[in-house]
């Protein structure tokens, strides 16, 4: 092997840079969990607006007194060239547990008719037990909700015997639905006629036709807000990122300062191992390798090993990820995973930060290092 090769250096140093792989790596997993989590409570909400992606909600203005949806509306929409279908709804909510606590899943009550059309619309499939029937207090559920709060097939929805929930009335799960919109179902028939429901509004669903989504939702944001209050897609997620920018900003202060006081960390411990290691440059220097050699030779060194260090952290998270999924999240219908973009990018910082520190630190000795005084040292 080269005696002057990156590898080999680290081959026979691996106790002196333990601490510094160690350390970086250990930052890469604390500093990924912040985005992970975060990422997993931001993915919860914004599974509820992605249903406005293949169908707004135009509900009445219950501040203005309205209980449905005005029937001249209802006509506008029907009318419109960029809505595919209206279809009536109500919909209601029951709680699911999160890792930021508890949220509300939206189940939506259609008509028998209209539950494979609105299947098809988010690609949904069921995956267990039946559709609900016309006129009864079933429900499909979808699955992360179903694993979020421990459901199975037969379950009843009971308020009487949970005090957290929502639910005005006894409901029966007969069926698992899956797919990439958290959408449950529920028989209109059934819930229009039931007096636990007397208070809930009567919404319209419309779906816009394939490539008209802008422009049905602008025909909807459009109708008169004194009677109607639309939930499209561009506006709930609007509102969303605005929600969830203050979070983001607190989450990137605090890694901010946690990557800098690890950058300060690793360039001092580069230091320490450069001074330990000033006769070996100096005599590398005096034999007649350039200085921009020796440089060369150092800054791989350091770059190579917080890359590296980067690379392990990540693969190490991924598998703390997995036994956690499968042990804890995944029965519950979480998953966590640091192999997206939102999870890295809060890494990224580590290396780079990191890198920067420690090739400065090494740059700064190398510069101002005297061969000859390392040559005649004596001790």
């Amino acid at each position: 092997m080269n005696p002057l090769s990156v590898f080999t250096y680290y081959y026979r140093n691996i106790i002196k840079l333990a601490p510094v792989f160690l350390v970086i790596a250990l930052a890469v997993f604390g500093i990924s969990l912040t985005g992970v989590l975060t990422g997993s409570i931001s993915a919860s909400a914004m599974s509820k607006v992605e249903v406005y992606r293949g169908a707004a909600m135009i509900s009445p203005n219950a501040a203005e007194g309205y209980k449905g949806v005005d029937a001249n509306i209802k006509g506008d929409l029907a009318q419109n060239p960029n809505i595919e279908a209206t279809f009536p709804t109500i919909r209601f909510s029951t709680y699911m547990p999160t890792l930021a606590g508890q949220t509300n899943a939206h189940i939506y009550a259609v008509n028998s008719e209209v539950i494979p059309v609105l299947m098809n619309a988010f690609d949904l499939k069921l995956v267990q037990g039946q559709l609900p029937r016309v006129g009864t207090n079933q429900v499909a559920l979808h699955k992360s909700l179903m694993g979020a709060r421990g459901f199975h097939i037969g379950t009843v929805i009971d308020p009487a015997e949970d005090e957290q929930e929502f639910i005005p009335d006894k409901l029966e799960v007969v069926g698992v639905v899956d797919g990439p919109t958290q959408l449950s179902l529920a028989s209109l028939e059934y819930v229009s006629q039931s007096s636990a429901f007397r208070n809930f509004a009567r919404s319209v669903l419309a779906i816009p036709r394939a490539g008209a989504q802008s422009a049905a939702e602008k025909a909807i944001s459009k109708l008169d807000p004194k009677q109607v209050q639309p939930y499209t897609y561009a506006d709930q997620l609007a509102q969303f990122a605005q929600d969830f920018a203050s979070m983001d900003a607190i989450v990137w202060a605090i890694n901010s300062i946690v990557v800098l006081v690890l950058s300060l960390l690793a360039g001092l411990l580069n230091l320490i191992y450069f001074l330990d290691r000033s006769n070996e440059f100096g005599l590398l220097l005096g034999i007649g390798y350039s200085r921009s050699f020796v440089i060369r030779r150092a800054l791989l060194e350091a770059l190579l090993l917080t890359l590296f260090a980067w690379v392990f952290g990540i693969l190490f998270s991924q598998v703390i990820y997995g036994l956690l999924n499968a042990v804890v999240f995944e029965p519950r219908g979480v998953s966590l995973t640091v192999l997206n973009w939102r999870a890295l990018q809060f890494t990224l910082p580590i290396p780079v930060m990191v890198g920067l520190f420690s090739a400065g630190t090494v740059l700064w000795q190398l510069r101002s290092l005297d061969p000859m005084q390392m040559i005649e040292r004596r001790d």
